[in-house]
C-alpha cells in the first residue's frame, strides 16, 4: 500500500514538473521536436512496462480493443504540443491547473459519450476549478 502512495506522489510531481521542463525545452528545440521527444520516451517507457507487466495480464488481446480507446494517444499528442507551446507564455500555476481541468472535462465527455454516465459532481468540480482559476487570474500581476 505504501508503494501506491509513493507512486501517486511521484506521478503528481511529474505532472507538475514535466510541462515546465517541456516549456523550457521548447524554447531551445522548438515545439514539434520537444513534443516528439516527449512522446518518444513516453512510448518507450510504456513498451518497457508493457513487456515487464504482460505476464500479469491475461485474457486481453490488442485486437479485441476498440479503436476508440486508442484516441487518447492522438488527443494526448495534441495536448502535449499545445502545452509545450504555451508553457513559456503562461503562469506556472496555470500549467498545473489547465491540464487537470482538461482531463476532468474530457473524462466527463468520454464517460457520457461512451457509457451514458452523467455525473453532476464532476460538473460542479469543474465549475469550482474554473471559478478558482478565474479569481486567481483576475488578481494583480
Amino acid at each position: 500500500m505504501i508503494l501506491i502512495y509513493f507512486l501517486a506522489i511521484f506521478i503528481g510531481f511529474l505532472v507538475t514538473v514535466t510541462p515546465i521542463m517541456n516549456g523550457r525545452n521548447s524554447l531551445v528545440l522548438g515545439t514539434i521536436k520537444t513534443s516528439f521527444y516527449h512522446y518518444f520516451f513516453a512510448s518507450v517507457t510504456g513498451m518497457i512496462l508493457m513487456i515487464l507487466l504482460s505476464p500479469m495480464v491475461t485474457g486481453i488481446e490488442f485486437s479485441d480493443i476498440s479503436l476508440k480507446y486508442f484516441m487518447g494517444g492522438i488527443l494526448g499528442l495534441s495536448i502535449i504540443v499545445m502545452m509545450n507551446y504555451y508553457a513559456v507564455r503562461i503562469k506556472a500555476i496555470h500549467i498545473a491547473i489547465l491540464p487537470f481541468l482538461g482531463q476532468m472535462t474530457m473524462g466527463f465527455f468520454l464517460d457520457y459519450l461512451l457509457f451514458g454516465d452523467l455525473d453532476l459532481k464532476t460538473i460542479l468540480g469543474m465549475i469550482v476549478v474554473l471559478f478558482g482559476l478565474f479569481i486567481q487570474s483576475s488578481g494583480k500581476n
